[in-house]
């Protein structure tokens, strides 16, 4: 029977697990009330785990008392994401578009029995650090190589990144144009259906040049996931809705290298 991505599993003591998510592959070995967790990451993002390297750099953790069965589920990063679109977007007032971007989700490991017991987490995908702002305010964030895309196919859907859909709106009596979204995910839940991974839908309302925009998170799996179930709940908990810079547009200030 093929393994479920996310599996729940049984560690007995001096067992050792490995499995793949995508590019990384994690190993578990058990010693008494320790847990060690090792991984590696390659070129490929789907197939058998890869081998355990001869000098693992193991990661040793304590555990208050002795467990059985471990689980390992998706999150979203910790930080928001800096999405580029595919091309330059204009928007005339009063319009409205939906668009799908893919995050590389992290790896959560805990035991089955206590979940909040994070053992680690580790990212499917390193991305590289930005900063989205400007030098008297902004935010450290995650860019993504993968850009945001209008039409949803089928070779978009990988076990290691969730598709995040966007609703934009521009609300504002003038025209809008950006070129790149900053999508606050630990904001979002995770849904699964078979290998592939969705976020609820994300609502970003554009007021103007000098306002914020007004973000809702729905909190529900979109309809395009059918009947994925939930799998991860967000970082943060989720508001109705907030105000936040949310677009960069193509003549906003930006720093040098982000």
């Amino acid at each position: 029977m093929k393994q479920s991505i996310w599996p729940t599993f049984t560690l007995k003591d001096r067992d050792v697990f490995r499995h793949r998510i995508g590019p990384l592959t994690i190993f578990l070995k058990r010693f008494l009330d320790e847990i060690w967790v090792a991984s590696i990451r390659d070129d490929e993002t789907r197939g058998d785990a890869a081998g355990l390297p001869d000098k693992p750099e193991w990661m040793r953790m304590a555990l208050p008392g002795e467990f059985d069965e471990y689980r390992i589920h998706p999150v979203m990063p910790d930080r928001p994401v800096i999405i580029d679109t595919e091309h330059s977007y204009s928007f005339f007032s009063q319009t409205r578009t939906r668009v799908f971007s893919r995050v590389p989700v992290w790896v959560r490991i805990t035991p089955a029995s206590r979940e909040d017991l994070v053992i680690a987490e580790l990212p499917t995908v390193v991305l590289s650090e930005t900063w989205f702002g400007g030098f008297t305010e902004g935010e450290l964030s995650y860019a993504v190589s993968s850009t945001a895309r209008r039409i949803l196919t089928e070779d978009l859907l990988e076990p290691h990144l969730v598709v995040c859909p966007m609703e934009i709106r521009n609300n504002s009596d003038a025209e809008l144009k950006f070129e790149k979204v900053c999508l606050r995910v630990d904001r979002l839940s995770i849904f699964a259906r078979g290998d592939a991974l969705w976020s609820d839908e994300t609502v970003i309302n554009y007021q103007g040049m000098d306002s914020s925009t007004d973000t809702e998170m729905k909190g529900v799996r979109p309809p395009e996931a059918g009947d994925a179930k939930m799998v991860s709940k967000p970082r943060t908990p989720v508001r109705k809705s907030i105000g936040l810079k949310t677009f960069r547009r193509l003549r906003d200030f930006h720093i040098p290298g982000f």
